[in-house]
């Protein structure tokens, strides 16, 4: 970590918080850009970085081996690009991009370049979720009778910003928080046989869903809102125990209960050891992540998009000129 320099694209709220673990964590970030030239300048002074006006020369600044894509949802897909076109490894946030269309592009276009490529979606970078994986996967709670899955908070009353609500910039829960459980539920149990979504819109923007991932055997039933507390929790009920995770996305612990009963801490910073992971595979030359791989985003993007033509929900840069929705990559 200590040699490896990282560029932050984006100088935000959730680049702060990332920062400040990063650096207790022993990493190192060596440029900055932000569209605002003073906000990047604040944060190099308070991280030890150097400030650039230009995305470009922040990436090819000396020292750096990776950058990190902190920007609203709708400037991911052309930073990435940027990053892979200047051959510089991309951790990008979540949603890597804002459709399945745009997230395959950028992939193929990772491939072509040879250049490591990946969606920070920090939950599967860390050890919590995999030993939740492991669990499921080895049959230890036998076969899955239920599962439930609810993120929801009363976020808008205390820290609305424009990203939040506006269409232009990818605002919205689904794409925010819901592709957490979307993502989780597919991580333990694969592409579903069907997905139904009943959402509330408002100004351009999803508020809240109740989503139903059909497994056959059983059904994931989850419920996302922004605006609402109902909790952050998951549930997978089985013929031989039972696996509860709170504060799944980021969960520090998970309980399973039953004939095999078994508890897992893991108190280590989060979004620390998805940077010293996703530092350590683009050292040792990987082009594609273990923890976060090509096709898991793709499939969640698929999934996601679904739910928003459920919903009806299209965003502006998805539209073509003539304002007929096109899915356009993006």
């Amino acid at each position: 970590m200590q040699n490896f320099g990282w560029a932050f694209l984006g100088c935000g709220g959730i680049a702060h918080t990332v920062a400040r673990e990063l650096i207790k964590d022993g990493g190192k970030i060596v440029a900055c850009w932000n569209r605002t030239g003073e906000r990047a300048r604040q944060f190099a002074a308070q991280y030890g970085a150097t400030a650039y006006l230009d995305a470009r020369e922040a990436l090819t600044a000396k020292g750096v081996n990776g950058a990190y894509i902190a920007v609203t949802h709708n400037g991911h897909l052309p930073l990435a690009q940027l990053c892979i076109q200047l051959g510089v490894p991309v951790l990008c946030e979540k949603p890597l991009t804002v459709n399945e269309g745009g997230a395959q592009q950028l992939f193929d276009m990772a491939k072509s370049k040879g250049v490591y490529l990946a969606e920070a979606m920090w939950t599967w970078f860390n050890d919590t979720a995999i030993k939740v994986r492991e669990w499921v996967k080895s049959g230890k709670i036998g076969d899955i009778t239920a599962v439930s899955a609810t993120y929801a908070l009363p976020m808008l009353p205390f820290m609305e910003k424009e990203r939040h609500k506006s269409p232009a910039l990818i605002g919205g829960a689904l794409l925010d928080i819901g592709i957490y459980p979307i993502r989780y539920m597919y991580e333990l149990f694969g592409m579903p046989k069907g997905i139904t979504c009943r959402g509330k819109l408002q100004g351009g923007v999803d508020k809240r869903e109740r989503v139903v991932m059909d497994y056959g055997a059983f059904k994931a039933n989850i419920y996302i809102a922004r605006a609402s507390l109902a909790g952050e929790g998951l549930k997978i009920c089985g013929t031989q125990g039972k696996i509860c995770v709170p504060y799944f996305h980021a969960a520090s612990h998970a309980r399973l209960t039953g004939k095999n009963g078994e508890r897992f801490c893991d108190n280590s910073l989060k979004y620390a050891v998805q940077f010293r992971r996703a530092a350590e595979e683009i050292s040792g030359g990987r082009k594609v992540s273990a923890y976060c791989p090509p096709q898991s985003t793709i499939d969640t993007m698929r999934l996601l998009d679904e739910c928003r033509a459920q919903m009806g929900l299209v965003y502006p840069c998805e539209r073509q000129k003539d304002g007929t929705a096109a899915l356009l990559p993006c």
